[in-house]
């Protein structure tokens, strides 16, 4: 399979070759979703603003970060992406995508909740079970990279997402923590330069996703090797060798 740095390279060489798409689909993501979040300061329950936020993501943003990852996939493959393919992917995984956001949400809230309830206990051995949960919630957290490129690869339930992405993220730990540390990196970077937000992260973090994904789909064998680019000299070179044998 190709290593973490070359799979970084190439998703920044993918992202540099189709900037124009990647920031016209960051601006559409960033736009919408900051649209929704704005609604929240009109809402005074903090309960009332929790079930908007989960509603908002499962209906709108996970649609909308699905029609994103359909357009990363097209990039990586050099399927002819074009800008309509956001909305079009977005409508073709709908129900697929609403179902693994309410299953995202679901699990949050029971790792968030029995971290909480666990570690507010006076009991050191009942904190100690507050811990498990959030060594839980971490790895749920690095599991759920692999969502939605699973999604749009393999088209699976929502049950088989989750477990797919977990057992990925099991087999795979120092490779899935580079990747996450990447995207840590770059929603730092990005949230520090304020343009980069609206501008690059979610088109680039959807390539890189999209990336890690098939190259560890690769060591699966459920890919092919990605052949590597040649250069015009070495292209002649095949080709006059081919030649001689033929």
């Amino acid at each position: 399979m190709p290593g973490f740095w070359k799979t970084l390279k190439r998703s920044l060489g993918d992202a540099y070759d189709y900037l124009g798409l990647v920031l016209l689909c960051s601006f559409v993501w960033f736009g919408i979703t900051l649209g929704g979040l704005s609604v929240l300061r009109l809402i005074p329950s903090i309960f009332a603003r929790f079930a908007f936020l989960a509603g908002f993501y499962v209906l709108i943003t996970a649609p909308l970060t699905a029609g994103v990852f359909a357009v990363a996939g097209k990039i990586v493959t050099r399927d002819d992406p074009s800008p309509l393919d956001v909305f079009r992917g977005a409508g073709q995984f709908l129900t697929l995508t609403w179902r693994l956001a309410l299953g995202q949400v679901i699990v949050t809230v029971l790792i968030l909740a029995n971290a909480a309830f666990y570690l507010t206990h006076e009991s050191l051995w009942i904190k100690a079970i507050g811990v498990l949960f959030v060594y839980a919630g971490l790895v749920w957290a690095l599991s759920a990279m692999y969502h939605y490129p699973i999604l749009i690869e393999q088209r699976p339930g929502v049950l088989k997402v989750l477990k797919r992405g977990l057992l990925i993220t099991l087999d795979n730990p120092a490779f899935t923590v580079g990747v996450f540390s990447v995207i840590i990196l770059l929603t730092c970077f990005c949230g520090i330069t304020l343009l980069g937000l609206p501008l690059l992260y979610m088109g680039v973090a959807s390539i890189f996703q999209t990336r890690a994904l098939r190259a560890l789909f690769v060591k699966y064998e459920l890919l092919p090797p990605e052949r590597e680019p040649v250069s015009e000299e070495e292209g002649a070179v095949e080709r006059k060798a081919t030649r001689w044998r033929m």
